[in-house]
């Protein structure tokens, strides 16, 4: 029994290895796994950014009892699996391969089985390399960042129903469906939007005949089981089940007008090279266009995958540009989706006319001049990008862990890269972003910080703390404050005028970091009044 399994494994094996698409898919996901890797390696233990420190300080609260941090509107799916693995052992570069990078490359094979179910494995082939180069893709897989798990989540979302409602591979395709948006809203909350596509292409397709299938009813009921801890938590949190949504509803009203340049975006995902294929794809387009009577009213699915992919890039862009109105071309990762699989219908479009006319031997070498000229124009992008932003921030990651270093558990301290600050110190943190000197003044009555950190990497600090500007050819970083300023031009320091003691009424600030080289962050150790000091020492007690 165990021979027969073992003889049936093996020539399912040899069965696959001969069809030369899954070759060349082992090829892509290799590759992919390299570049991967590659960028991994240079970008392991790069400081935080802003969002990336707000989740990762969650999640080393959960799990170290740390300073708490919270955001209503940031999802909690990353920073629950990074409290997870932290609880484990898991340091943080093993977190960021296993939470983000892990699912960027998944994304790849996931891709290619979507529009393989979609339309043909030659496609699929293709859309899967261009998702492994893709230089947008890539470098936020290099961050604690949700785009990549979010994105995952998303495109399983569209396979499962594809594999399930359209080619009717099985119901569990169907629940699955609400599971995998679910996990894509507690990843990103515009994750939802996986759904209004699903939901705008059934309306289109079967108007609303589709809200007689029970499947589809268990698989929204799935979606909100799924989500129902996190309201839960949000509630008893927030004191409301949907307190995220006041992240997002404020920018609508900031007078921003529509969005169009947002466009661009579908520009910036194929790369030039690419871009002119995703632009022959549209032409495979017409004949759906031509068909949309019998497609709509005669429920032909010949042309449903087209009018799906459709479906992504366009509800997605209109989204965004008339409800949103501004975004980071991240935001828009699911218009990825349909964006490579018609840069991949287009080059196969190329292949086609030109094995036709001139041969299959020029017709296999264009796709392959292709694919290493679009490669090219996406990683040549991608490089200089990943490592010129490495070292991003690190003057702040030197100074929270300096404070970190000379101060006692439980000491206080005051900065505007708050987020950041918070991961590295892990002791109480307190922001004075945009505060007048009175308020700044109650703060540290309050509060008590052993050390006041000033930055030129953050753009909210009040401007009586520091400013910077320019005057004639010389720029300049003013500490009015602190009766400090320097100036530098070129990046070449010309003069530094650092007060290295400032008397505030009865407070004391002496500057103590850094010492040895100006980095544009300023440490400053307060010193209270003795009657002071002994209040706080009173307070701990």
């Amino acid at each position: 029994m165990k021979e027969e399994r073992t003889e049936k494994i093996k020539k399912e094996i040899s069965l696959f290895l001969k069809d030369k698409y899954h070759l060349i898919l082992i090829g892509v996901l290799i590759f992919s796994l390299i570049l991967f890797l590659y960028y991994f390696n240079i970008t392991k233990n790069q400081p935080l950014w802003w969002d990336e420190a707000e989740y990762m300080s969650i999640a080393k609260n959960w799990a170290f009892h740390t300073f708490e941090y919270k955001n209503p509107q940031r999802p909690i799916l990353l920073p629950f699996l990074a409290f997870l693995l932290y609880t484990v052992g898991f340091s943080d570069v093993a977190i960021k391969f296993l939470v983000v990078l892990l699912p960027a490359w998944l994304a790849v094979l996931f891709m290619y089985l979507l529009v393989k179910s979609m339309y043909d494995k030659k496609t699929a082939v293709l859309a899967a390399f261009i998702t492994s180069v893709s230089w947008i893709h890539i470098f936020y897989a290099m961050r604690f960042m949700t785009d990549s798990i979010g994105f995952l989540a998303g495109l399983l979302s569209f396979y499962c129903f594809w594999q399930g409602y359209v080619n009717n591979k099985g119901r569990i395709y169907i629940w699955l469906i609400g599971f995998f948006i679910a996990l894509s809203f507690l990843s990103r909350l515009t994750g939802v939007l996986y759904g209004a596509v699903i939901i705008l292409f059934l309306l289109i397709t079967s108007r609303f005949k589709f809200l007689k299938n029970k499947d589809l009813w268990i698989s929204l009921l799935i979606f909100f089981l799924t989500i129902s801890p996190y309201l839960i938590w949000s509630y008893f949190t927030f004191n409301n089940a949907f307190a995220f949504r006041a992240g997002y509803s404020s920018e609508i009203t900031q007078g921003y007008g529509l969005g169009w340049n947002l466009i661009q975006f579908v520009y910036d995902y194929p790369g030039t090279v690419f871009f002119i294929l995703f632009l022959i794809g549209i032409a495979t387009l017409i004949p759906m266009f031509l068909s949309l009577d019998i497609l709509v009213l005669k429920n032909d699915k010949k042309f449903y995958n087209d009018l799906f992919m459709s479906l992504s890039i366009v509800f997605l862009l209109a989204f965004f540009i008339y409800f949103i109105r501004i975004a980071e071309n991240r935001w828009l990762m699911l218009m990825s989706i349909g964006i490579f699989a018609l840069s991949a219908k287009g080059i196969v479009l190329a292949y086609d006319l030109v094995r036709k006319n001139l041969g299959k031997v020029l017709a296999i070498s264009l796709v392959i001049i292709i694919l290493v000229l679009g490669a090219y124009v996406q990683l040549t992008q991608l490089d200089p990008m990943i490592k010129a932003k490495v070292t991003s921030y690190q003057p702040i990651k030197d100074a929270a862990l300096w404070m970190k270093q000379n101060s006692n558990p439980g000491d206080a301290v005051l900065s505007v890269s708050y987020t950041q600050t918070i991961f590295y110190y892990e002791s109480p943190v307190y922001t004075y972003s945009e505060m007048n000197e009175t308020a700044f003044n109650e703060l540290i009555a309050k509060t008590h910080p052993r050390y006041i950190m000033l930055s030129i990497f953050e753009p909210h600090h009040p401007l009586w703390l520091i400013q910077q500007g320019q005057q004639e050819a010389y720029q300049i970083i003013a500490l009015p404050y602190f009766n400090s300023s320097i100036v530098y031009q070129s990046n070449k320091i010309l003069s530094v005028d650092i007060k290295q003691q400032t008397k505030k009424g009865d407070l004391i600030f002496n500057y103590v970091y850094p010492t040895q080289q100006i980095t544009g962050v300023f440490v400053y150790e307060i010193v209270y009044p003795t009657s002071s000091i002994s209040e706080m020492y009173t307070k701990s007690k």
